[in-house]
């Protein structure tokens, strides 16, 4: 559980800390400018309809790409509801997606499939108001299971009211607007991963604070400090250190290489110094190598190489243990298992 999360402004860059233990576990960045999960009204520059795929201006000089559906019927110039799931960087383009979902802590709602309220995660005492309180806003709800660390419901109304204020919103459409806003990185610290009672969280941007203010009773935010002079400078600077060496040395003797090749990431257990049984220490060494993939902040495809000569059981062991670590990630990881070839392999979705 987060106990402390400081959401610090630097120009035009807003980080966020997560920690755990007082142990800094996620650290996020934000530009300023739209947040993935914006909604937009775009429209269609160009379409290729052998890729199933389109072009698009979602505002003002902003183009990004989306692929369609098979056997959309749209044009050159139509209008297009679309959701933004990548920002893009300088040498590719920002992407979409039609399939638009909007996300609390507590509950998902999807535009496409018909209206149902998803409510099996609740206690079954809740489940009718719940699923009356969905169903006023047609659509395919589905409860988080974040809902089982509650004790009352009502925060759970809270955004059920919330989320349906913008699916009402999304009737009023006007071509190249931003819809609904996105939701920035820091946000999704709070919104995807579980807070300790009291939890403390700081920030020294004012609009920042005014966001954590308006989610406080839905999200409950148990303590919000605005701090103007918060200097997180030190911390920065011990990050960007941290993200420009390949090597991590763990007390235990052990260390890891961690390098990207041609954007697949690779993580390499060296045993040299340590003080453990090979079989021993690849467990040893799982809540590092889940810390640092969350540190750094990797993603896509992650290559574990641990050390060798596990048995099958132990493989096994390895893989539920790391699907029990990324459990409460921010972003959704699948442990695929290990291939022909030894190695464990991960994909860590962007967000």
């Amino acid at each position: 559980m987060l106990n402390k999360v400081i959401i610090y402004r630097q120009g035009s860059v807003i980080y966020g800390f997560g920690y755990i233990k007082d142990q800094l576990c996620y650290v996020t960045q934000d530009h300023d400018g739209f947040a993935s999960e914006a909604v937009f009204n775009a429209k269609i520059i160009k379409i290729n309809h052998a890729e199933h795929s389109a072009f698009i201006e979602y505002a003002s000089g902003k183009t990004g790409f989306v692929n369609l559906a098979k056997g959309a019927k749209l044009q050159d110039g139509a209008n297009l509801l679309v959701q933004l799931t990548w920002l893009g960087d300088e040498s590719k383009q920002a992407k979409f997606r039609t399939s638009v979902q909007l996300v609390g802590k507590y509950a998902v709602i999807a535009l496409s499939g018909s209206a149902s309220a998803d409510c099996s995660r609740a206690s079954v005492a809740q489940r009718k108001t719940l699923s009356q309180a969905m169903l006023h806003y047609p659509a395919k709800w589905t409860l988080r299971s974040s809902v089982k660390q509650l004790n009352d419901i009502e925060p759970v109304l809270v955004e059920v009211e919330r989320i349906g204020a913008q699916l009402t919103k999304l009737t009023t459409l006007n071509t190249g607007d931003e819809i609904i806003a996105g939701v920035p990185n820091y946000l999704k610290l709070l919104r995807s991963l579980p807070l300790a009672p009291e939890c403390l969280i700081i920030s020294n941007d004012k609009l920042v604070d005014e966001q954590l203010l308006d989610l406080q009773d839905c999200w409950l935010l148990d303590a919000i400090e605005y701090n103007p002079r918060l200097d997180m400078e030190s911390e920065l600077s011990a990050y960007r250190e941290l993200l420009a060496s390949s090597s991590y040395n763990l007390a235990n003797g052990a260390s890891l290489e961690i390098h990207c090749l041609s954007g697949i990431n690779l993580i390499d257990v060296n045993s040299d110094k340590a003080k453990f049984s090979r079989s021993k220490l690849n467990f040893l060494v799982l809540d590092t190598i889940y810390q640092q993939i969350c540190l750094r902040n990797l993603q896509g495809i992650i290559l574990l190489d641990l050390l060798k000569n596990m048995t099958t059981t132990e493989q096994e062991q390895v893989i539920e243990y790391l699907k029990k670590l990324f459990k409460h990630d921010i972003t959704n990881t699948k442990v695929l298992g290990f291939s022909h070839s030894g190695l464990c392999e991960l994909i860590r979705q962007k967000f």
